[in-house]
Formats: structure tokens, C-alpha cells, sequence
């Protein structure tokens, strides 16, 4: 099935109709992982060519003839991009509305003015866009003076605002970029120009307990924000169904689920205090909080969690909400457990120095590692973070 996407701007930005042939903007992909943009648009050659060298970006090109395309996630987060009939580009990536913090991109893009028509094709690197993009706009400029034209793919109310604003998302409208990027919204989703927003936290457990290497196929963990405050940590793993189900209800708590199949993560601040999660292929989950080595005083709290098992494989996610971490998350591993009697297996993403204990213990807190948690979950390091499920050693202020 093909992941093209054509869009007809037919109206002015306040829904008003346009007098001309609209401007025809197609999304699609290539085998590259890339996303092709194509305009095939009326040219008015007003104003006129802004003199930058075609195929560079050109700084203020919304002042020029220009087609407009914005790409939003839930957080706000978006790629903006303008493409001129003369070859210039103009790409920006925003980190709220009008918050700019990257410019001038570079992209492979052509344009070709044939008559009183233009087109262009711009090749889209996939990591310019915003993880899990959700909606969508597009524009087109042209005019002078008085008759400058701003038209809008999904226009705002009639009579509501006085003047133009691209950057109103509340009226940008869903668009399925799952279907035309299915890597946007993987749980593996990197990106180095949106890394300061989107630290990459995919993990993979490839040695066992103390540091020896395992022979399957790695047990990945992921870890990303959503737009209420939550973490969601996903689970791709081999499926070994040993032991087996541990007959729980999929989707509630289940006590002492680490003596079965599971893949667990443990979230510690500096004063070792530290969330402990673990996920079952079958469903199950085991939330606990300790405040300090092993002293657990909250178990079995309440998640959102689905598991899949697809052949010998499962995958997993869970929806963790903020207020269950410590304030000041800076430590972090990740462990995994399969098999029954002698060939139970204990395996870790920090594990502890080969031959220096004889027996696996996932609470060795000096072995965890940094973690970007800031990056991650900024609330968690506010200085106004509270949380009711920690208030006992937090207490809340005010």
C-alpha cells in the first residue's frame, strides 16, 4: 500500500476561498527512510526571485513567494519548512511556538519554473522531524504590498483573528505519519538534531549479572516521555517462556514476579532513593519504591500495560506516570531474568566486575549508571516537583 499523501491548499488563512488553482503539496517516502516533499503550485513570480543561491537555505524566505509545510507532535515540538520556487530552502525546527533553536538545515531540494507554473522536490532527512508526529499544516505565500497573500491548507475561524499566524496549532489537523514514517514513532526513534529534547535512551542487556556475555538475541528497553508527564518504557525481547505464565491477571500487579520471566528497570537519585519496575511477556507488572538498599515501603501501585508474545518474541509497554519517581533521577539499569532451576539466567546492562560476588543481586546501586533523566522528564528535576507517592521522605510544601 503506498504512503503518498497529496494536500489541496484551497483557501486563505481565515477559510476565505482563493481565486486560483491551489497550491498541491505530496508527502511521500523513500527507500532511504526519507520523506519526499513535492510542490506543484501557480507561480506569480511576486515578489521576485530573493537572489539566494539555489539549493541553500536563505534566511526570511516567508518574506519571498514561498509553500509552507509544518510538522507537530503532541509536545509541541515541530519542523517547519519553506520551499521557494527558485531553489531556496528555509528549514527550522521549534521547540514550542516561535521557539526556534535550529535554522538553516540543509537539504537536497529543486525547483523548476516552468511558465506560469512551479515545482519542487525536497528530500526530507528523517531525523529532522520531531518524534511521534501527530499533525499537520501546510501554507503558500505570494504577493506584494496590499496584495500580499497568505493561504492556508487548514485555516483558522472566519472573523476570529485580525492577521495571519501560521504558528497557530491549535488548528493544525491529524495527519498519519505512522503510515509515511513508521520509524518517527518507534520506540528506537533517534535523532541528533532533536537529542537535547530527545535524549536517546534505548537500551540493550547484553551481559549476563557479572559481565559475561549472553548468546540470544539482547532484551531491548526504551524509554521516552509523552505529553502528560508520564515515561513510557517498552520492552522488545526473546520470548523463552521459562518459567511459564505466572497465571496473574495481564494488566495488574503480581507479587514476587521476579522469580519468572521479566525485564525490570530501577530509577535511582542520589540519595538512593529508587523506583523498581518490572514487566512480564504475559502481562503482569510489579511497581515498588525504596527508600534506600532493598527497603521497599510502596508495592504493587497501579500501571497502565499491555504485553504482546508474537512467536519467540514480546514486546512490551508500559505507561509510568512522573509522580512515581524519585525527585532528581541521575542512576539507572536494566535487567532481565528467564529459565527455571540451573539454568535460571540473571543478566544486566551495568553488571558488576566479573568475580567479585558469586551470587546475582540487582540492588548493587554503586554499579548503576548516569542517565539524562533531566532531558527525559524535566518535572523531575523542577524545584517544584511533588509527588504523593513519595511525600513520606518529600514531604510537600505549601
Amino acid at each position: 500500500m503506498s504512503s503518498a499523501m497529496t494536500f489541496n491548499i484551497s483557501t486563505i488563512w481565515d477559510g476565505r476561498p482563493i481565486d486560483h488553482d491551489p497550491v498541491i503539496i505530496s508527502l511521500d517516502r523513500d527507500r532511504c527512510n526519507n520523506v519526499i516533499m513535492s510542490v506543484d503550485a501557480p507561480f506569480f513570480n511576486d515578489p521576485a526571485n530573493p537572489g539566494g543561491t539555489p539549493g541553500q537555505p536563505f534566511p526570511g524566505l516567508w518574506d519571498y513567494e514561498v509553500a509552507e509545510a509544518f510538522f507537530l507532535n503532541d509536545q509541541n515540538d515541530y519542523l517547519e519548512v519553506e520551499l521557494s520556487p527558485h531553489g531556496q530552502h528555509l528549514l527550522l525546527l521549534l521547540h514550542g511556538v516561535r521557539n526556534s533553536f535550529k535554522q538553516q538545515l540543509p537539504l537536497t531540494y529543486k525547483a523548476t519554473i516552468k511558465n506560469d507554473r512551479w515545482t519542487g522536490e525536497a528530500t526530507i532527512p528523517s531525523s529532522y522531524f520531531p518524534p511521534k508526529v501527530t499533525k499537520f499544516n501546510a501554507y503558500a505565500i505570494h504577493g506584494s504590498g496590499t496584495n500580499r497573500t497568505y493561504e492556508s491548507l487548514y485555516p483558522v475561524p472566519t472573523g476570529k483573528y485580525k492577521d495571519p499566524d501560521f504558528h497557530k496549532l491549535d488548528y493544525f489537523q491529524p495527519i498519519n505519519f505512522k503510515g509515511l514514517l513508521a520509524s518517527n514513532w518507534s520506540p528506537q526513534y533517534t535523532s541528533d538534531e532533536w537529542k537535547q529534547y530527545y535524549p536517546n535512551m534505548t537500551y540493550k542487556i547484553s551481559t549476563i549479572w557479572d559481565g559475561q556475555p549472553i548468546y540470544h538475541d539482547p532484551v531491548i528497553i526504551s524509554l521516552e516521555k509523552d505529553g502528560h508527564n508520564n515515561v513510557i518504557m517498552s520492552v522488545d525481547a526473546p520470548f523463552f517462556n521459562d518459567p511459564a505464565n505466572p497465571g496473574g491477571t495481564p494488566g495488574q500487579p503480581f507479587s514476587g514476579l521476579w522469580d519468572y520471566e521479566v525485564a525490570e528497570a530501577f530509577f535511582l537519585n542520589d540519595q538512593n532513593d529508587y523506583l523498581e519496575v518490572e514487566l512480564s511477556p504475559h502481562g503482569q507488572h510489579l511497581l515498588l519504591l525504596l527508600h534506600g538498599v532493598r527497603k521497599s515501603f510502596k508495592q504493587q501501585l497501579p500501571l497502565t500495560y499491555t504485553a504482546t508474545i508474537k512467536n519467540d518474541r514480546w514486546t512490551g509497554k508500559a505507561t509510568i506516570p512522573g509522580s512515581y519517581f524519585p525527585p532528581k533521577v541521575t542512576k539507572f539499569n536494566a535487567y532481565a531474568i528467564h529459565g527455571s532451576g540451573t539454568n535460571r539466567t540473571y543478566e544486566s546492562l551495568y553488571p558488576v566486575p566479573a568475580g567479585k560476588y558469586t551470587d546475582p543481586d540487582f540492588h548493587k546501586l554503586d554499579y548503576f549508571q548516569p542517565i539524562n533523566f533531566k532531558g527525559l522528564l524535566p518535572g523531575n528535576w523542577s524545584p517544584q516537583y511533588t509527588s504523593e507517592e513519595w511525600k513520606p521522605y518529600y514531604p510537600i510544601v505549601g
